[in-house]
């Protein structure tokens, strides 16, 4: 089995037909044709079909020549649109194949099969995928437990790109890695900041001394606890509008909606906000 990706966008008009055609003079006597046709069965796809741009498609092609005229098969070609992503010389009296396929880019996109046979006599296959965004690869992160700046038993500092969390013990060599900052103050109460946000800096005094403050912006969403928990190992991540630099005023089951310096979007839960200790227990979902 054969594995084939292609990242065209391409305009098409007819799916899941099957042509046949020969080279040959008005005079030239009528020469039979070789036949191609899509395997069947539920692992394969072999009509029009709706896919997305991570799923992996299973085709499969059986060719055979003319029983009249017998001649050997010799060539044979799998295309999207006008690209060609297999282009195969043949000798042989029958042909079967397997590949399996994905294309990345949302469009529609005519695939086409064509086995020709030695005499210039041709068969063709052909359908019609049409392809959705099926988003990016996200990670789920275990529960994160986080703590105010005066909890020395909780890490404030967190890096999506690694899940980890930094203590003010060794967060000093690691800044360029920290994208969300946890505090509880009087004005804020709970709340996750971006580095480069001004009340962080006045509780957390030796931020203003870090050599890199990556900017990290939150979006208030109204997704629930259920939804949050429902993302699956691909997600389709909406728009991102917000510039704020926090989110305050934090409650159990919020959902907030982050974008990285990076560019990584992701979301937070909010687990629970301890009455008592000055902690915030959360789980991420981060795009890869």
């Amino acid at each position: 089995m054969r594995k084939l990706n292609s990242f065209l966008l391409l305009s098409l008009f007819v799916g899941a037909t099957l042509f046949t055609g020969c080279n040959k003079d008005e005079d030239d006597p009528i020469i039979g044709n070789p036949t191609i046709d899509f395997k069947g069965g539920e692992a394969y796809v072999s009509q029009d079909a709706t896919i997305t741009t991570v799923d992996e498609i299973l085709i499969g092609f059986n060719a055979a020549q003319n029983p009249d005229t017998k001649k050997p098969l010799t060539r044979f070609t799998l295309q999207i649109g006008e690209a060609n992503l297999v282009d195969s010389t043949l000798n042989t009296d029958s042909f079967e194949v397997d590949y399996t396929l994905q294309i990345e880019s949302v469009g529609e996109a005519k695939l086409t099969a064509r086995i020709t046979d030695e005499s210039g006599a041709w068969a063709e296959v052909s359908l019609i995928l049409t392809v959705e965004d099926g988003g990016v690869k996200v990670k789920k992160s275990e529960e994160i437990l986080l703590g105010n700046v005066n909890d020395l038993g909780a890490g404030s500092f967190y890096s999506v790109s690694e899940d980890e969390v930094y203590f003010t013990t060794n967060v000093t060599d690691n800044t360029d890695k920290v994208d969300i900052i946890f505090f509880k103050g009087p004005q804020n109460q709970n709340t996750l900041a971006s580095p480069d946000d001004d009340a962080v800096k006045e509780v957390y005094s030796s931020i203003n001394n870090w050599p890199v403050h990556n900017q990290t912006r939150f979006q208030l969403t109204d997704l629930t606890v259920d939804d949050f928990d429902a993302i699956a190992e691909f997600y389709v991540f909406p728009e991102f509008t917000s510039e704020l630099t926090r989110a305050s005023h934090l409650e159990n089951e919020d959902i907030l909606y982050f974008k990285t310096e990076a560019g990584k979007h992701g979301y937070i839960k909010i687990i629970n906000l301890y009455t008592r200790g000055d902690v915030a227990l959360i789980q991420v979902i981060a795009e890869e």
